[in-house]
């Protein structure tokens, strides 16, 4: 899950695994098993909700090894922060949550270990281009826990209200969105998070963008502002100049409340976007019911979707040596075995007593908690989102700079929505400092 984030592995040559979205199979049916039944404390960090039900139900399976309640760190920036400053200081965690995104940042640090001799039996468990990410040849830095396949999060009974079609195509998104505010000023059908460039990233990939690529030879093409990028950023600009949808910063705490207040009518969001991004904020002053359809086009009929975070739980090397088993035992139940994944899916409520993810398993349909209602939601919400994931474009790559180029944007970004600058000049910016910083940290670029 990405919260920034809630949001992709490979190290200069090896570094960004293209992705590609495979159709969900069967699971391996491996059950996770520990050698040493010695007494062992693992330290775990994660930023999901009901991290106590997680624990429960691993430790009910393998009593002999005790997880003690994660530290609360936030998500995003705030949760990376923290963990590289105790990685630095030889004080991280045993098992951590990264996401497939920020990999990179951690295996060129050489803060992960190789679990392969652990868990590489599970491969099977997890579509190809989800395991592609989290291994490096034969070596495996991390368990795949989520992915996040995208679409569109609206509110059936405001678009009636306004006699406002479902929109099909980005074209008929910007129509709505003029539309809706200036039928009710108090209201947007969404918002553009000026703070958030992995968002960005996964408009990016929608359209059909390659901003980063591993050419042969181990040299790098950056194209943060070729002609895809300009579509979208000057697309969602547009829309900004012409006050259609508001700015905001994601997952900070003037945007809950914004979504408490029924602000927005629609988000473009990820699978676990109905627990993250909206059930979290809502209140009994304000019920909202939600529903999910296909992302937007740029092209009427066409069927691109996008993906928008996913996450990882990984063995660190501050992991002392006789409880890397346990770690990667850890990690491996709690994203493969059935119990696991319930709880996975469960609603990420107090009572629902789960994580509201969409788990990277290929066996997330075998568990009932697959077909169970979504707070807030009308609909088969995950299957929704399962037909989504099938159409992620294939060919989209991550870079090692993910961190960097969060940096670059955001800085960017509000500028641009002030006037001060123009969307256009927010792209050619980052694309410059990327360039700069890839170059100085030696890796071979082109741009």
């Amino acid at each position: 899950m990405n919260r920034t984030g809630l949001r992709r592995l490979g190290v200069a040559a090896a570094a960004a695994s293209t992705l590609l979205l495979a159709a969900c199979g069967g699971g391996s049916g491996n059950s996770p098993q520990a050698g040493s039944h010695q007494k062992v404390t693992l330290t775990w960090w994660t930023w999901t909700a009901n991290p106590k039900d997680v624990i429960k139900n691993f430790e009910a399976k393998y009593p002999w090894i005790k997880i003690p309640t994660p530290p609360s760190y936030g998500s995003g920036g705030t949760f990376y922060s923290k963990l590289t400053t105790a990685l630095a200081a030889s004080d991280g965690p045993c098992v951590s949550q990264v996401e497939l995104d920020h990999l990179p940042q951690f295996t060129q640090a050489h803060d992960l270990q190789n679990i392969a001799q652990y868990d590489s039996k599970y491969s099977s468990d997890f579509p190809s281009w989800v395991w592609r990410q989290v291994t490096q040849g034969s070596a495996l830095y991390a368990m795949p826990e989520d992915i996040g396949p995208m679409g569109l999060m609206y509110q059936p009974s405001v678009l009636s209200k306004y006699h406002l079609p479902v929109p099909t195509t980005w074209a008929t998104f910007a129509s709505d969105a003029v539309k809706l505010h200036k039928a009710d000023p108090s209201q947007y059908l969404t918002y553009f998070p000026v703070n958030d460039g992995d968002y960005l990233e996964a408009l990016f990939w929608q359209a059909g963008a390659r901003p980063y690529q591993l050419m042969a030879g181990g040299k790098w093409k950056i194209d943060v502002d070729g002609p895809a990028e300009q579509q979208v950023l000057n697309y969602w600009g547009k829309l900004v100049d012409e006050k259609a949808v508001s700015t905001e910063s994601d997952f900070a705490a003037d945007w809950g409340h914004h979504i408490a207040d029924d602000m927005y009518a629609s988000y473009i969001g990820a699978a676990w976007g109905p627990t993250y991004e909206v059930d979290e904020y809502l209140t009994k002053a304000h019920p909202q019911t939600y529903t999910v359809a296909p992302m937007p086009q740029w092209t009427a009929g066409a069927h691109a979707e996008a993906n928008w975070g996913g996450s990882t739980n990984a063995v660190t090397k501050d992991c002392p040596s006789n409880e890397v088993a346990d770690a990667a035992l850890f990690a491996a139940y709690i994203n493969t075995s059935s119990s696991g994944l319930a709880v996975d899916e469960k609603p990420a409520t107090t009572s629902g007593g789960g994580r509201g993810l969409f788990p990277a398993s290929v066996s997330r349909s075998s568990v009932p908690e697959f077909n169970a209602p979504v707070p807030d939601f009308t609909g088969h919400v995950n299957a929704v989102f399962a037909a989504n994931a099938q159409n992620v474009p294939t060919n989209f790559e991550w870079s090692p700079w993910d961190t960097e180029w969060d940096t670059y944007i955001t800085a960017q970004l509000p500028a641009a929505a002030a006037g001060k600058e123009s969307w256009t000049k927010a792209l050619q910016t980052a694309q410059q400092q990327l360039i700069s910083y890839a170059k100085s940290a030696g890796y071979q670029v082109e741009g």
